[in-house]
């Protein structure tokens, strides 16, 4: 055996980035190994699969998975093979089903994935066939505030030492309702892009004057938002925060002004402003005052894939990303909020969003120019901000001194090269907790005053069940 590859893709003296990172065919099949393979990712939300016997079909990475609730509301994520020639058993986006029929040999397994049933099991197989080893094969599963995360990986840390203390700025937005969050869509498109351009954008916000100017005048005149400036940008208060690969950004509210969400006009607010000052109380029992009234959640990504809440970039080989999109509202909220939001949603940041547009042509470039074989000899230059990042005395993480800043692209791949240069999970550093979470919230999301029916989970195979191999 050859001895595996070491990453050093980014200089953390200079910024300088090697290019071949987004193209590198090699690198790509690395990245579905050793992070896809390894990390918790995101792959739906607990309001996809609210009865029991639903299922949503995603993907973990490149892998299709089915998301299921099993006939006693557990959660299972179950790789979409059959483990007899490896055709999918489950041919639609979502339902409700006590079985999965492959519909090659008809081999059936039930929604929790055990195997139930193998035509000519006596006749052609002679009672010989250990059907209990081969089950579906099944990721260890577990929720944020109703977010469903999973990794084939045994040896990863807990999901709540994964998040760490990024927990603490999710939970403004993610936890904020003891009623829990709802998931709408999602819409799904191809991008020609690399995956990694996506996530690293969530901290820019450098190009936001310049690439969205046509889209942020078009918001001044006709929502009546403020017009956008790079000076603006220079002197804004907001902050960026990294922790354990998760990237932050947030503003610190207080002036009580309900944090902006697309949706937001000047018909609007006075729907955003009732509604925020309605549930304040509620809120501030969960989160505490300091971040029920002051922490707005900004831009910000779940390490590796997750972008801006619940959207996915999806890698389907390096050059090229399928982008699901969802939209995240309050599960109690008035419908006529609900609306405005998930229209606001699609109109910036869909398929065809006015932001998002903008956002998907800056991405085709850069990959495109790690394609060039004289592109590739001059690095990505990520210098903005150098050393001038470190602790803060009130908020977690690695916080920036300024709002625009390139130290957490830096530091998502720092995180990247951790991922693809270590052997297990050993190897991979991990941040301690040490936030201080005020309020009723757990990482379960909802609280004391309103359960769920079911939020069960499958935190590891049965022995009974196939088990992706190690």
């Amino acid at each position: 055996m050859g001895t595996a590859r070491k990453y050093a893709v980014i200089d953390p003296g200079t910024g300088k980035i090697d290019r071949s990172i987004f193209s590198e065919q090699a690198i790509y099949d690395d990245e579905m190994e050793k992070i896809f393979g390894r990390a918790w990712l995101m792959i739906g939300h607990e309001s996809l699969v609210p009865a029991v016997d639903d299922f949503f079909h995603t993907y973990m990475g490149e892998d299709p998975v089915i998301l299921s609730r099993d006939g006693q509301g557990r959660l299972h994520a179950l790789l979409n093979m059959c483990r007899h020639r490896g055709n999918r058993v489950c041919r639609v986006d979502d339902g409700n089903a006590k079985r999965f029929t492959c519909t090659y040999h008809g081999w059936t397994y039930r929604n929790d994935g055990a195997l139930e049933y193998v035509p000519g099991e006596t006749e052609a197989y002679y009672d010989a066939l250990d059907k209990g080893s081969l089950g579906l094969i099944e990721a260890r599963v577990d929720t944020y505030a109703g977010i469903v995360f999973a990794t084939w990986a045994k040896d990863a840390p807990s999901l709540e030492a994964y998040l760490g203390d990024a927990r603490w700025y999710l939970d403004t937005v993610f936890n904020r309702r003891d009623g829990g969050m709802q998931a709408l869509g999602p819409i799904k498109w191809l991008e020609p892009a690399n995956w990694k351009t996506m996530v690293d954008n969530c901290s820019d916000n450098y190009h936001v004057p310049t690439s969205h100017l046509a889209s942020a005048r078009v918001q001044t005149r006709w929502l009546g938002r403020p017009p956008l400036s790079h000076e603006d940008q220079f002197a804004s208060p907001n902050k960026h925060a990294f922790v354990n690969g998760h990237g932050i950004t947030f503003r610190d509210a207080d002036d009580n002004t309900p944090r902006y969400v697309h949706g937001m006009s000047k018909e609007t607010s006075r729907v955003f402003r009732q509604y925020h000052e309605a549930t304040m109380p509620e809120v501030e029992r969960r989160l505490g005052p300091l971040r029920a009234r002051r922490v707005q959640l900004g831009n910000h990504s779940v390490f590796p894939n997750g972008i801006l809440g619940l959207r996915l970039a999806l890698p389907r080989g390096p050059l090229k990303t399928e982008f699901w999109h969802f939209v995240l509202v309050d599960r109690d909220a008035p419908e006529e909020l609900k609306r405005v939001i998930r229209i606001g949603s699609q109109a910036n940041n869909g398929a065809a969003g006015m932001f998002e547009q903008d956002d998907v042509d800056n991405w085709r470039q850069v990959t495109a120019a790690s394609t060039s074989r004289l592109g590739r000899r001059h690095p990505q230059d990520l210098s903005m901000g150098l050393g001038h990042a470190g602790p803060h005395p009130d908020y977690p993480g690695l916080v920036s001194e300024r709002y625009i800043s390139e130290n957490n692209q830096r530091l998502f791949y720092r995180r990247w090269e951790e991922f693809m240069n270590a052997e297990s999970w050993a190897q991979i550093p991990l941040d301690p907790i040490k936030a201080r979470f005020d309020g009723t919230a757990t990482m379960r999301g909802l609280g004391a005053m309103h359960k769920p029916a079911c939020v069960l989970i499958s935190s590891s195979p049965p022995d009974n069940r196939g088990e992706r191999p190690g």
